[in-house]
């Protein structure tokens, strides 16, 4: 078990009223900036850090300011934008309100962020926002003098004040900066864990943040011996499938939860102690991300030595040893009999999730593998790893692909967009940079542009030697594309959307050389193995 501290984030109730102005600046910015509190938060660059605020729109210019003289009241920022331009979250938080074309964003101690008259809103309440993340795009109001009218997005800042609600308030001078680059190194769409279980969302968190598929099955071969990979298993005597509240477990002198930091108190205490509220302590992604944060050297207790020790193995069964060994600080003796548990667990991880892990770390590419070239990883960032996800609203689409059709084709507009096969197959290739002259829409445009552009072989059968990764199937009415092994363990092997009927999901390969030509660009990505490396 790991001795072991996550990260010491920032804490403190802010009330704004009567305090000088620079004072609340500085409060500010420590919520929004190096002390947010989110789970899972993403590295940031240092671009934009000194600012409290991101740009909520690609114009980094305030056209009119909060004012409140004279009895001309403005109590915000307007910003003079086209209508549809892409609206961003200033700062990580949490989705409180959506209403009336408005979105409001909770940043914990008492910050609230508003965007109104927008055009289209791509998040859903309750949804995890992060820096510079779309939320929508914006919209067309006449506001009174002095605010704008026509098209603009209006933005306000929200604080708690002394008597308990929240008010308005300004800001001197600009309080805006550049949010941090949209390759980080982070999950995709903000953290969002995906995977059938515990076990495959740890995979994949760990490889979409640098870990080479290897080193987080080695990392999850441990997380298995430890916890079962539950994030609230009490060690010692705790009944078997007993998960134990932070509450619960911080005074037990035990060790607890997903590597089982011990004792207990000391991985959970100081999470509170940053205002971190105990249901986010227990769960899955701030948890990993915690144990990202250690291997990296953050934290009051780093563990830096443990990260590059894996970070430096080549396989999964010597990331696992790593990990014990540097992490939980298990005996030198490499042939130990604790390391043949977790060296088979690692085994079992890599062979059952390595196939169908998404794009990031050692596959290179950056959020959701954008430009790496790569489609059928980006098709499976963008598609739910499952199918049954029935509907067309952007709320039942995956997360990661509003985001993708907002900056890679366009957007909400069109008929049920989230459903459209064409726009799905066109926005993975646009996001990989696989072909980025693909139409946005049309099975039959497409079908023109993939039979007249050179780029592409075609087979009305399956192809010799079969089917690759990245393979675009297109016939009358269809398109979808085949990805190889994926999903969630029920053989999934292709995705697709469908107009009217679902958003993209897992799906599986079907008529092939009847109803779907097959189509693969002729300098596509070698195909991914599920078999592992030698050991």
């Amino acid at each position: 078990m790991a001795d072991n501290k996550g990260p010491l984030l920032g804490g403190g109730c802010l009330v704004t009223l009567g305090l000088p102005l620079i004072v609340v600046i500085v409060m500010i910015l420590g919520v929004l900036g190096n002390w947010n509190a989110s789970a899972a938060s993403c590295e940031t660059s240092d671009a934009g850090e000194s600012s409290p605020f991101a740009w909520p729109t690609e114009k980094k210019e305030i056209s009119k300011q909060w004012s409140d003289e004279s009895g001309d009241s403005h109590k915000g920022y307007d910003f003079d934008v086209k209508e549809g331009s892409k609206v961003f979250a200033a700062g990580d938080g949490k989705v409180v309100s959506i209403d009336n074309n408005e979105i409001q964003i909770e940043h914990g101690e008492g910050i609230q962020t508003r965007y109104l008259y927008l055009k289209s809103i791509s998040v859903t309440v309750g949804k995890d926002v992060k820096r510079g993340d779309q939320i929508g795009t914006s919209g067309s109001h006449d506001e009174d003098s002095p605010g704008m009218t026509g098209a603009h997005l209006h933005f306000e800042l929200w604080t708690q004040q002394d008597n308990g609600k929240l008010a308005s308030v300004k800001l001197p001078d600009n309080p805006f900066g550049d949010a941090k680059p949209a390759s980080s190194g982070c999950s995709c769409a903000n953290q969002n864990l995906t995977g059938a279980n515990n076990e495959q969302q740890a995979f994949n968190y760990l490889v979409q943040n640098g870990y080479s598929k290897e080193q987080a099955a080695g990392i999850v071969g441990n997380m298995i011996a430890e916890s079962q990979v539950q994030p609230t298993l009490l060690n010692d005597g705790t009944p078997t499938g007993t998960l134990t509240s932070p509450a619960d477990a911080v005074n037990t002198g035990r060790a607890w939860g997903l590597v089982q930091w011990y004792p207990a108190s000391k991985m959970i205490n100081a999470a509170r102690g940053a205002n971190i509220d105990d249901a986010t302590i227990g769960s899955l992604a701030f948890q990993l991300d915690f144990v990202r944060k250690q291997l990296i050297g953050e934290g009051p207790l780093p563990e830096k030595g443990a990260g590059d020790a894996v970070k430096a193995t080549t396989t999964y069964n010597d990331a696992a040893y790593a990990f014990g060994r540097y992490f939980e600080r298990f005996s030198m003796d490499p042939n130990a009999a604790e390391y043949n548990n977790r060296r088979a667990n690692a085994k079992r991880v890599y062979e059952k999730f390595a196939g169908s892990a998404p794009a990031g770390g050692a596959d290179g590419g950056g959020g959701c593998g954008a430009g790496s070239g790569n489609i059928a990883q980006v098709a499976k960032g963008l598609a739910w790893p499952q199918d049954g996800h029935d509907g067309v609203a952007a709320s039942i689409a995956k997360p990661e692909y509003v985001a993708a059709m907002e900056e890679y084709n366009d957007g909400s507009s069109g008929d049920d967009p989230y459903s459209d096969c064409g726009r799905f197959v066109a926005t993975v290739m646009h996001m990989s940079g696989a072909d980025k002259d693909y139409p946005n829409v049309g099975t039959d445009v497409q079908r023109n542009y993939l039979e007249s552009s050179g780029k592409y072989l075609s087979w009305h059968s399956i192809p010799p030697g079969g089917m690759q990764p990245g393979d675009i199937l297109n016939g009358p009415g269809h398109t979808y594309l085949y990805v190889g092994p994926w999903g969630d363990g029920n053989g999934y092997n292709s995705a697709s959307a469908s107009l009217h009927g679902h958003v993209p999901e897992a799906s599986n390969l079907y008529s092939v050389g009847e109803q779907f030509t097959v189509y693969r660009l002729k300098n596509a990505p070698a195909p991914t193995t599920t078999t592992p490396k030698p050991n």
